[in-house]
């Protein structure tokens, strides 16, 4: 076997070895250390060329993202890569145990065997120009292990730094469950004090109601008892004049008037708060999660009442129903939470302002409900991830705590569907589809 490159000695081995310390203490990815390691090889060699490849199952796999390193450059496929695979492979059956394969023979080439634990083996393959002599293969085989020790301490690392981003991931989502647990403690403890307020509420309002009823009685019987008077002083010489007088300095039929409405303006405004106080209760009760059959319109209304206070003049509700039977199964507490929700998310998505759609329709087994809104929008990976637990594009404290992932739980439970379609600054529409209810004919 003709014995080339003898002045390639110790002092090439030394500036290697300086090359592959420099490369191990490089913070990078495994992918990129083989590259180094490659590049190291074919110039330390001047080799024609150099590349690296998986031993699966024992056998070499070119995969179709191999690069090959010539000429101070990666480039794609060689063709000569097969057979310098096909070579590599008959050495290692001669020699199963070497990590170092060599063959000076036509077509020198060096191959070492990277173990990689709980994955396969790593092959670098570098094609001589020729044959090495004794004393550069004696000089260059102590450095096998440095480059397998730099492929192991590279793997730590990589799983290292794999698993520190795992726990940072962790301790995120325990801190942001924790702020969910948190707002959830809240909002039970906000929906009890508001379920006992209501109540309180419910008992005064009650006495007003009443007294205002009585009071209309009132005037109404003083309307009468005026007309009366006016009636028995046309009878009186001078009684007539003078009533006429003091109806004129008290305004009395402006007072009577204005007493009418004044008291008609307070019943609505009792029946106004009468109202809130009503949804506020049947929202803030605990849903016992029984299903019964319900008018899914009834439950719009009462949710547009509710979150009245979050839109602005800025903001138009419209409500369209175009259907008759308007009729789910369901828990009426737990859809309010899902329609209160979504239309808060909608106030916030429109901050300057827009309209808020609410449609109602059927089909023949399907009860459908479009939330539209003409906010900001979503792109198609915030889409992706909104009904995903935790997830939230507001600022920390922004919105009811509800979230999209317990609506989406929610709607799952009443054997509902639901998809978005969105785009930035277009809006964004939630379709909710719901089986129809129909009353037994029976």
């Amino acid at each position: 076997m003709p014995q080339v490159n003898d002045t390639r000695g110790n002092q090439s081995v030394h500036i290697l070895m300086q090359e592959l310390g420099s490369v191990l203490c490089l913070d990078c990815s495994l992918h990129t250390l083989l590259d180094k390691y490659i590049e190291l090889l074919v110039n330390h060699f001047e080799a024609r060329c150099g590349f690296y490849t998986p031993f699966w199952f024992e056998e070499l796999s070119l995969v179709s993202s191999l690069r090959v390193f010539k000429e101070e450059a990666w480039s794609g496929d060689d063709a000569e890569l097969d057979a310098l695979c096909e070579r590599a492979r008959k050495r290692y059956a001669a020699y199963p145990d070497d990590t170092f394969l060599y063959d000076g023979d036509d077509d020198p080439f060096i191959c070492l065997r990277l173990a990689d634990n709980g994955h396969p083996e790593m092959w670098l393959i570098i094609a001589l120009e020729k044959p090495l002599s004794d004393e550069a293969l004696n000089a260059f085989v102590p450095l096998v292990s440095w480059f397998q020790n730099g492929m192991v301490q590279c793997r730590r690392k990589t799983t290292l730094d794999s698993t520190q981003t795992r726990i940072d991931e962790m301790t995120r989502g325990m801190a942001e469950t924790m702020a969910q647990l948190v707002q959830a403690e809240k909002m039970s403890e906000l929906g009890k004090l508001t379920a006992g307020i209501a109540h309180e509420i419910n008992n005064p309002i009650g006495y007003i109601r009443s007294n205002l009823e009585t009071l209309v009685q009132y005037v109404e019987t003083f309307e009468e008892l005026f007309a009366e008077i006016a009636q028995w002083a046309k009878t009186k010489p001078g009684c007539s004049e003078m009533l006429q007088e003091l109806e004129a300095k008290y305004d009395l039929s402006f007072l009577l008037e204005d007493a009418h409405e004044i008291v008609a303006t307070n019943v609505s405004g009792i029946d106004r708060i009468r109202d809130i106080v009503s949804d506020l209760y049947a929202f803030s009760r605990k849903g016992e999660g029984k299903m019964m059959p319900l008018s899914l319109q009834d439950v719009i209304q009462r949710c547009v009442k509710l979150t009245k206070t979050r839109f602005d003049n800025h903001h138009q509700i419209q409500v369209d129903v175009h259907t008759d039977t308007p009729y789910c199964v369901g828990d009426a507490s737990q859809l309010e939470q899902v329609m209160i929700n979504m239309m808060i998310n909608a106030a916030h998505a429109m901050p300057a302002g827009g309209v808020l759609s609410l449609d109602l329709s059927s089909t023949e087994n399907r009860l459908i409900l479009k939330v539209k809104d003409t906010g900001v929008g979503m792109d198609k990976v915030t889409q992706q991830k909104i009904f995903s637990p935790f997830f939230t594009t507001k600022p920390t404290g922004v919105g009811t705590g509800l979230g999209l992932s317990i609506s989406h739980g929610i709607l799952q439970a009443h054997n509902a569907t639901v998809s978005v379609e969105s785009a930035i600054n277009e809006g964004t529409e939630f379709t909710l589809s719901f089986p129809l209810y129909r009353e037994s004919s029976d």
